[in-house]
């Protein structure tokens, strides 16, 4: 691998979905907007390899479709299809894009039709061809520029959600856990907010990628809405006087949430926290015009969840009686699909941008998994976004399987047993090591 003079280019194209389709996980009809929802790529180009980094203003994007739209921008502009991130931002209130998730969605909303699955369909070819778009224009536009990183460690933003209890074993926090029961919490946080900075060739901020383990989950109801990343980059651009392109790749956050985010205030204060950290740090990062770039992919396939048995039927009808009917479908469903294949196929993708790295992991990982791979990559500056190129569901830690609660119960696609998430890191760090090495 070569270091060479590095060139970027960034691109934004609207997603523009039709009002009444089902969202993410908030009303079985959306009503109107609340803000813009956008695809966003950065395509960075050195002479010897181009990588590209996607962000997605929806809830997750099943492995297929994020496999065609990589194949689809190889074809038409070049950049290899496994040197391409697409990570999600995991709002709950974008339209629903996930086939994976239609028995939720039939168990909670019967007007969930075959004219609704058609519907969500063109939506998400239209979301395909908005991915392509992004990055064939980002490829075009690209220009003499530098990258570097900047960090800065902000644990008031974010906290674990799973609590441990006196009789219950796990619970989660938004759950309602009951009166003199928790305890402490069952993992830790990582504080570290990452931000790449590319700046173009007379030193101006070009574009910014900012990464930190936290769920974007701030609205629930009938309008569309980015949350997170749009707001911040409204607040960025006024702070600073212009706009500056800037993308969010969320970390490990399948037990983590911002602080404050079920209050009425809670989206504001992530807004201005978040974006506070931004202008604080990006003119720290040291940017270099000539780097390595580099991309590696893996295919994984992991053993399925046991669902011989419905084993969290107790913690189930305990802790979210809600669901009680609910659970009993999602079980038969992987019953029928273990018959067919007992392993779950995933992808692992990471990317070399000069002396920094972005590892894409595709499910909802619990954040022990980010700090490990941190904690083993070659890399001085090394992040792990989520929701990248597949939605594999919740994929938790071994002492989480053991105390219950909702993130390992075998309902929203989580499939991956209890060794998968394990093999993600032995995988990312080895892809890592190889692109340290070239």
């Amino acid at each position: 691998m070569m270091a060479g003079e590095l060139l970027a280019g960034v691109s934004e194209v609207e997603l523009k979905p039709e009002l009444g389709l089902a969202t993410g996980d908030g009303a079985p009809e959306a009503k109107g907007f609340l803000t813009p929802l956008n695809a966003k790529a950065l395509v960075l180009s050195n002479g010897e390899a181009d990588v590209s980094v996607v962000t997605l203003d929806v809830l997750g994007i099943d492995r297929p479709d994020a496999a065609r739209a990589a194949q689809l921008c190889e074809e038409r502009c070049g950049v290899p299809a496994g040197s391409i991130i697409m990570t999600c931002s995991h709002t709950h209130v974008a339209p629903s894009m996930l086939p994976s998730l239609h028995t939720y969605r039939e168990a909670f909303n019967p007007g969930f039709d075959a004219e609704a699955k058609r519907r969500e369909r063109a939506w998400v070819d239209s979301v395909v061809e908005a991915i392509v778009q992004a990055v064939c224009e980002a490829k075009a536009s690209q220009q003499a520029a530098s990258i570097g990183v900047a960090t800065a460690d902000v644990p008031w933003l974010i906290f674990n959600r799973r609590r441990h209890t006196r009789n219950h074993g796990v619970w989660t926090h938004w759950m309602g856990i009951p009166k003199n029961q928790a305890y402490r919490p069952e993992g830790p946080i990582d504080p570290d907010f990452g931000l790449f900075v590319v700046r173009d060739a007379a030193h101006r901020p070009l574009c910014m990628l900012w990464n930190l383990t936290g769920h974007n989950s701030f609205n629930f109801g009938d309008k569309y809405s980015a949350d997170l990343p749009y707001t911040v980059q409204v607040e960025l651009d006024e702070r600073l006087g212009e706009h500056i392109p800037c993308l969010y790749a969320p970390g490990c956050s399948g037990n983590t949430n911002y602080f404050d985010y079920q209050k009425p205030y809670g989206l504001e204060k992530a807004t201005d926290d978040v974006t506070s950290a931004i202008v604080a740090i990006y003119r720290e990062a040291c940017t270099l015009p000539e780097v390595k770039l580099g991309g590696r992919q893996a295919e994984l396939f992991f053993a399925q969840r046991d669902v011989t048995q419905y084993w969290w039927r107790h913690d189930i009808e305990t802790k979210y009686p809600g669901w009680t009917g609910y659970g009993p479908k999602e079980i038969a469903r992987f019953q029928k699909e273990r018959e067919e294949s007992e392993t779950y196929q995933s992808v692992v993708t990471v990317l070399r941008m000069g002396e920094a790295a972005l590892v894409g992991l595709g499910g909802e990982m619990f954040v022990e998994f980010q700090m490990m791979i941190k904690e083993r990559s070659p890399f001085k500056h090394t992040y792990v976004a989520s929701y990248a190129n597949d939605y594999a569901g919740y994929v938790a830690t071994r002492r989480a399987f053991m105390g219950g609660s909702y993130e390992v119960w075998p309902t929203l696609n989580a499939r991956i047993g209890r060794e998968g998430g394990y093999l993600m890191v032995d995988k990312a760090v080895e892809l890592l090591e190889e692109l340290a090495a070239a």
